[in-house]
């Protein structure tokens, strides 16, 4: 199985990455490992942990978290797993004092530390002080809440700093205003091709738009596009027509490695997360945010509306067209493909660092 890239060769000479990236189960595990566990990742809104005890669960790569304020107001994250028998803690999302686990009642404080375990009799050759729920660390970054499984921040095996991942994007982003924007709706897309598939497909400077996306593209003024590349993400500028006022006069796409999207447009922005389901699977999660003041007032409701349903529409045409690549890249007749040099910087910059991160797996 050849899984090798050479990210050293320049983009005018450089071959795609292979097909085997897209289609073997070993690439996808290697990316698991040294990926999606180490790397911070966005996993929900600031919004949604409103004050002390609110909270919020999910799984990312097979692992149950739960993100919460404690009863300080301060923000943490643990492994959702009770240390009892593994059975996950808290359900879905709401708001809560203590965390109990359903199974057996073993019940933890806020600060994940293990404050009851019912029927349990003695214990021997263990401290109650190691049975708390494993921290995970998480931060803030304007609305989002990303997290890194891989411990607190700056432990043992997490040497990842947010502020440094992150700080290339705030400029394009702060001017922006994202920080200060209000969210109204998620939807969630389950899509049958490897998450790679999707992520670069939004990272190929326009060069799919004309073709997949008629109705975007005469809005869009290609001659100006910019694309700016950084360790860990890239901004990628367009001017609009000014037409069309869901896009305003510039449309601004930015992408925090490895999966994390936001578009900002118009009044609007959208993120996207990217989320591995199977190695020719993916859920993508948007998330629609809106700088009115009074996002219920009816103009305002109206025009939120026929956005998103807008967007909902280029995402369907994504999903055919992603959908469409992840039949070919398992065609007996396709290993690899080129970049453009003009456009595709980001998708190479993509491949470069992913690379750089699941290569010992995978060439030992």
């Amino acid at each position: 199985m050849d899984v090798r890239f050479a990210p050293d060769i320049p983009i005018e000479s450089a071959p795609t990455p292979p097909s085997s990236w897209y289609t073997e189960p070993v690439v996808l595990a290697a990316e698991k490992r040294r990926v999606f566990q180490t790397a911070w990742i966005a996993v929900g809104r600031a919004d949604q942990l409103a004050g002390p005890g609110s909270y919020f669960t999910g799984n990312l790569v097979g692992n149950p978290y739960i993100v919460l304020r404690d009863d300080d107001g301060g923000l943490r994250a643990f492994h959702n797993v009770c240390r009892h028998h593994a059975a996950v803690v808290a359900q879905e999302c709401g708001r809560a004092s203590e965390l109990v686990c359903p199974y057996h009642g073993w019940t933890y404080r806020l600060d994940g530390r293990l404050k009851r375990a019912p029927h349990m009799g003695r214990m021997e050759g263990v401290n109650v002080g190691d049975l708390g729920l494993p921290p995970i660390s998480v931060e803030q970054w304007g609305p989002f809440v990303l997290i890194d499984l891989d411990g607190p921040q700056g432990g043992p095996g997490n040497p990842r700093d947010l502020a440094a991942d992150v700080g290339p994007l705030n400029p394009p982003l702060d001017e922006l205003g994202f920080q200060h924007m209000q969210w109204v709706e998620r939807r969630t897309y389950t899509i049958n091709c490897n998450w790679k598939v999707f992520v670069e497909n939004s990272l190929d400077g326009g060069y799919h738009v004309a073709y997949a996306h008629e109705q975007l593209a005469g809005s869009l003024e290609f001659d100006g596009y910019a694309t700016s590349i950084f360790d860990r993400g890239s901004v990628q500028v367009c001017g609009a027509s000014g037409e069309d006022d869901r896009l305003g006069k510039k449309v601004t796409y930015a992408w925090l490695y490895p999966n994390f999207f936001i578009n900002r447009y118009g009044r609007m922005m959208d993120t996207n997360l990217v989320l591995p389901t199977g190695v020719d699977t993916c859920e993508v999660v948007f998330d629609f945010y809106v700088d009115y003041d009074d996002a219920e007032e009816w103009e305002a409701k109206r025009t939120i509306r026929k956005s998103i349903s807008q967007s909902h529409v280029i995402q369907q045409e994504d999903i055919e067209i992603c959908e469409s690549t992840q039949q070919g890249l398992r065609s007996m007749s396709f290993h690899s493909g080129r970049y453009s040099s003009l456009l595709e910087k980001s998708v190479h910059a993509f491949h470069a660092i992913l690379w750089d991160e699941i290569k010992d797996d995978l060439t030992q």
